[in-house]
């Protein structure tokens, strides 16, 4: 079964996460599906890449059920979260633009991925949040390091902490997507922007995209994944009996 169904229309290649019974939520399959997406971006063709989800979800973030089953195999699953955040780096230093189309709920990991992306826009029913907290969880992907050059740091501090939920309208106002569209429009707006895209001189794109990303600090990712890491070995500990390393202050 795919989970990810890729398309291009016109110059761009779109990615469709199609779990919409999940929540179109990232298990092993839908990161494989991704990557096959993002390796697309080296077809000289393709000009813009572009992520969306299928029905009220744009993506939930990492398959819990996944994650949850590998909690025995603690080496096995930090190799499936670090997989998920080297996606959502590589989608950053991609040599195309990337766009998310945010067709629905878009939380988590889900929101990781928009945060990767270079552009962002969201169908008016669209919900975005960090919520990793709600599911007693830390970010890994990102949303720690990427919220604050997208929203600044107290609002990124507010998302984080309180797990609230924004309105596309909401979500414009913040500087978190760049434009709220009807949801019937979601798709056309976003191919007129492609093609707006595709049609500009593609190595100054390529250059101007070099000045356009906002670079964050690298100690702020491996700050991420160190908190992520001791997280995840203290709940694999509960689930095995046995005693977590203890945690050395900062």
């Amino acid at each position: 079964m795919t989970t990810v169904a890729l398309t291009r229309r016109g110059a761009a290649l779109w990615a469709r996460i199609d779990r919409p019974g999940a929540g179109n939520a990232c298990d092993s399959t839908v990161l494989a599906g991704l990557e096959r997406w993002l390796a697309g971006a080296a077809d000289p063709d393709v000009r813009v890449l572009v992520l969306t989800g299928t029905g009220r979800s744009f993506c939930a973030g990492a398959d819990l059920a996944e994650a949850t089953g590998l909690l025995g195999d603690l080496p096995a699953l930090l190799a499936h979260l670090d997989r998920g955040r080297r996606l959502v780096r590589g989608i950053r230093a991609a040599p195309v633009p990337t766009v998310a189309a945010v067709n629905g709920a878009a939380f988590g990991g889900g929101l990781e991925l928009l945060l990767a992306c270079d552009l962002a826009v969201a169908a008016d029913s669209a919900r975005l949040g960090d919520r990793h907290l709600a599911v007693g969880q830390v970010p890994g992907w990102g949303s720690s390091v990427l919220l604050p050059l997208a929203v600044g740091p107290a609002l990124a501090r507010r998302l984080l902490i309180t797990g609230e939920t924004w309105s596309a309208d909401e979500s414009v106002r913040r500087g978190l997507v760049s434009a709220a569209v009807p949801d019937d429009h979601l798709v056309g707006h976003v191919d007129a922007l492609a093609d707006a895209v595709a049609a500009l001189d593609a190595t100054a794109v390529r250059r101007m995209l070099g000045l356009a990303r906002p670079m964050p600090d690298e100690a702020a990712w491996d700050r991420e994944w160190a908190t992520l890491t001791a997280h995840v070995t203290a709940q694999a500990a509960v689930r095995t009996g046995s005693t977590p390393p203890a945690e050395t202050p900062d």
